[in-house]
């Protein structure tokens, strides 16, 4: 596979963006203990928002007793929740609540859970949106006199979230469009386990042997980049970041188009990067004349022109009928 660096050409560039918990989701009212969640705004069809939640896991303790293993809380389009059968608030405890999503057995999700926190262990596939909250603790006096509320569970995306940005940047006078395909990570890591309630939460994360496939988004994604102003990204896919700088191996296909006629050019670059759970990252790649080609760069082709002297090679001076001297002279 051939080589190109592009980190050095500011041409590799690193976006954060932190998400917002603006999304509600209203679980069963009344003295009966109830739920209440925030998922943070998302806008790719895995991401975990109040339209697909569908439906959480939660765990819950009164005292060191655990009233809730694995209860499915559903939840409806207009953010109604239902759990069967109802558990109360009874006087003279403290409670503690944590909840998950996908739940433990589905999408690669095991998790052990514990009063003050419990520990996920998780075997990524890329596609999953990976989220988890734990309530404050809810302390009951002697006498319940009214409601007490809802537990209210504050989601937080727990892996992070990757996309690429390409740019044609051929001069713009260049029939030179751009389509870039195949773009893949192809070492990240694919088991991890951390304790997402404990302060400073990191992965401990393994296997970094995990190939991630960033496909064209439906619209077209980096595909047919116009000289100069064509930009293009991928759809984005969910990584394990940790606490240490990572090296990620990047390699995607350029397919120059220059008037129907095409060439590939197969390249691989190397990220040094660090990431941080719930962020998402946009990776920016310039595509120009000296990146195209990881060999060499590449040069217009260029014309000059001459127009020769018309020369001296033709007779100026003979006459086109010779006179002949007239008879007797």
């Amino acid at each position: 596979m051939k080589k190109l660096f592009i980190m050095g050409l500011a041409a590799m560039g690193l976006a954060l963006t932190a998400c917002n918990s603006d999304e509600t989701v209203e679980m069963a009212k009344g003295k009966a203990i109830g739920f209440s969640s925030f998922v943070d705004k998302s806008t790719r069809a895995t991401d975990v928002t109040l339209a697909n939640l569908k439906s959480m896991e939660v765990y819950g303790w009164r005292g060191d007793d655990k009233i809730f293993n694995a209860q499915e809380v559903t939840v409806d389009q207009s953010g109604e929740g239902t759990y069967s059968p109802l558990k109360y608030w009874e006087a003279n405890y403290i409670y503690n609540f944590e909840a998950i999503a996908p739940k433990a057995g589905e999408k690669g999700v095991q998790f052990a859970a514990a009063k003050t926190g419990g520990t996920i262990t998780f075997a990524n596939d890329a596609q999953t949106d990976l989220i988890y909250a734990r309530a404050a603790e809810k302390k009951m006096d002697a006498n319940i006199t009214g409601d007490p509320g809802e537990v209210n569970f504050t989601f937080k995306h727990q892996l992070a979230r990757v996309k690429f940005t390409f740019k044609n940047k051929f001069p713009e006078n260049a029939a030179a469009k751009i389509s870039v395909k195949d773009v893949k990570i192809t070492n990240a890591y694919k088991n991890g386990t951390i304790t997402p309630a404990v302060a400073n939460a990191m992965w401990n994360a393994t296997d970094a042997n995990l190939e991630v496939s960033f496909a064209n988004l439906a619209n077209g994604g980096p595909t047919d980049l116009v000289a100069n102003t064509g930009v293009g990204e991928t759809d984005h896919m969910y990584l394990i970041p940790t606490a240490k700088e990572e090296s990620y191996e990047v390699t995607f296909t350029v397919t120059l188009d220059q008037n129907g006629v095409t060439t590939d050019y197969n390249h691989s670059v190397t990220i040094e990067t660090t990431q941080e759970r719930g962020k998402s990252y946009n990776y920016v790649a310039e595509i120009g004349t000296s990146h195209i080609n990881p060999d060499s760069q590449l040069y217009p082709i260029e014309f000059t022109a001459n127009v020769a002297d018309w020369g001296t090679s033709w007779s100026e001076d003979k006459a086109l009928v010779e006179e002949k001297p007239a008879a007797g002279n």
